[in-house]
């Protein structure tokens, strides 16, 4: 499966989930936060950009991207509600 996290507390508990592969935006995740989740084994992908549901723009192309990279997978998008 494939998740696009959008917030830090989601990717606290997707990071628990096997086998999943993991998007998430500059917005989420650090670099340095990355690299370690990366070194330590975990399939995480990061987004160079923010990702928020509050930009529709910003949604859609991560959706595109993510599809590049994953065309035959259903993608869970985490839905945060605006604040």
């Amino acid at each position: 499966m494939v998740y696009l996290v959008l917030e830090t507390q989601a990717l606290d508990e997707i990071i628990k989930l096997p086998g999943v592969a993991i998007w998430a935006g500059s917005n989420v995740l650090t670099e340095r936060n990355h690299q370690d989740l990366v070194a330590r084994g975990f399939n995480v992908t990061r987004f160079d950009y923010s990702v928020s549901i509050a930009c529709k723009n910003e949604l859609e192309n991560a959706l595109e991207t993510i599809k590049e990279h994953h065309p035959t997978e259903n993608i869970w998008v985490q839905y945060a509600s605006q604040p």
